[in-house]
């Protein structure tokens, strides 16, 4: 109740976990100043009850000024300057340090409560003003003594133990409930880290989905635009043929869920030999191997993935479209990759080689698989080619350009029209 009344809406998460530690240490205090008193009436009589009530009651003030002001400065303010004063003042009228037991050390509550409520400067501050009081009110017990009656000799010993008993438990206890603060905010801050560190992983994976890893943590160590040539690096295109009419007739739903089956099958089949998925453009395809890390014979790796692809998508049933072919184009060459744009950014390949592979799938033929010389070059000893007459490529003039059909079955001849 006293914590609701005393937060307010632009209290800090430190704010609010101080009000929790403060207001049981007040209330304690306000306990113990009324045990104190107690203690004092039985063995000294109604006059020796005064300061230990008003030090209560103290407390209790300085309890409604953090209700009614929300400050807990000020109330800590309150706090120590009444336990720097009256605890002294008591010890001064009881007929000093010894005779009451040390009494006065109940001063030092407010520097400690200081360290834990208020900056380190203030709390030395605090602590300096306590041992200056404390220290310079036993020097002056000589020269000013207290009109009051004085602790018995007898009674002493036992406000001594008193004293220092209730107020090590009261410094005990108010460690105790520190600490177990401090144990809840260390769990919550756990299990905040925990959610953080899942948001991050998820993060972490999205990134990965998008570029390669390297090149993924280059860019968050290096931000900005990446880019880096490769001399040996294949390239492969696939586009899925009469797709543009079958999305005219086919639901949103089932064209995207129909891309997405096999594209993520082709993801697989990239994974598996080793290439490096680039992007997709609606219904084609775009991968390379020998980047971002170089690879040994690239091509053959985008030959066996070429096939695979092409296998996997015959064996797909799909109702709607059970005609689907595909038609790929692959080229080898040097080529240019990087990271450009500040938003939505993709690791994209640019360069001759790009172009002519790009050429390769659209001069190719629904249901093969079409790659220019400099990529079959590699592949004749384990693959089965057929040569193709001379083919005019935009940009490139006529060139010379291959089927692939197969690999290479041991011990078994190939057909009279391959390469």
């Amino acid at each position: 109740m006293i914590l609701k009344l005393a937060s307010r809406p632009t209290d800090s998460r430190k704010e609010l976990r101080d009000k929790k530690l403060f207001i049981p240490m007040l209330t304690v205090a306000v306990f113990l100043s009324l045990l104190v008193a107690l203690v004092q009436y039985l063995a000294l009589g109604p006059m020796q009850t005064i300061l230990p009530f008003v030090q209560a009651g103290m407390f209790v003030i300085i309890l409604a000024t953090l209700m009614f002001t929300g400050s807990l400065a000020i109330s800590h303010w309150m706090a120590f300057t009444s336990l720097l004063l009256i605890p002294t003042a008591n010890q001064w009228a009881l007929g000093g340090f010894v005779a009451t037991g040390g009494i006065g050390i109940w001063a030092v509550g407010g520097p400690f409560a200081g360290m834990i409520f208020r900056s380190r400067k203030e709390a030395m501050v605090q602590f300096s003003l306590f041992v200056v009081v404390f220290a310079g009110a036993i020097l002056m017990e000589r020269h000013f003594v207290s009109p009051w009656p004085r602790v018995p000799p007898e009674a002493s010993v036992y406000m001594l133990i008193g004293n220092m008993s209730v107020f090590l438990i009261y410094i005990m206890v108010n460690v105790l409930h520190f600490r177990y603060q401090r144990d809840e905010a260390q769990s919550a801050l756990g299990r905040e880290h925990q959610l953080l560190q899942k948001e991050q992983d998820r993060s972490e994976s999205l990134l990965l989905n998008v570029l390669p890893g390297r090149i993924a943590q280059r860019l968050k160590n290096e931000p900005g635009p990446i880019a880096e040539g490769f001399e040996r690096v294949c390239v492969l295109f696939a586009d899925i043929a009469n797709f543009t009419p079958l999305a005219e007739r086919l639901a949103p739903e089932k064209l995207v869920s129909m891309l997405n089956q096999i594209f993520s099958r082709f993801d697989e089949i990239c994974d598996a030999h080793g290439l490096e998925k680039i992007k997709t453009l609606g219904d084609a395809y775009m991968a390379a191997a020998g980047l971002p890390e170089p690879v040994d014979r690239p091509e053959a790796r985008c030959a066996a993935a070429a096939l695979e692809m092409q296998r996997s998508l015959s064996s797909e049933q799909f109702a709607e479209a059970r005609d689907l072919q595909i038609r790929i184009g692959i080229h080898s060459g040097p080529v240019v990759a990087g990271v450009i744009g500040k938003r939505k950014f993709i690791y994209d390949l640019w360069g001759d080689a790009v172009n002519v592979a790009s050429r390769m799938e659209s001069h190719g033929a629904v249901g093969r698989i079409h790659i220019s010389e400099a990529a079959a070059e590699p592949l004749r000893d384990a693959f089965t080619l057929e040569k193709r007459a001379p083919v005019e490529i935009k940009g490139k003039g006529q060139m010379q350009t291959y089927f692939l059909l197969d690999h290479i079955r041991q011990n078994k001849p190939g057909p009279s029209n391959t390469m």
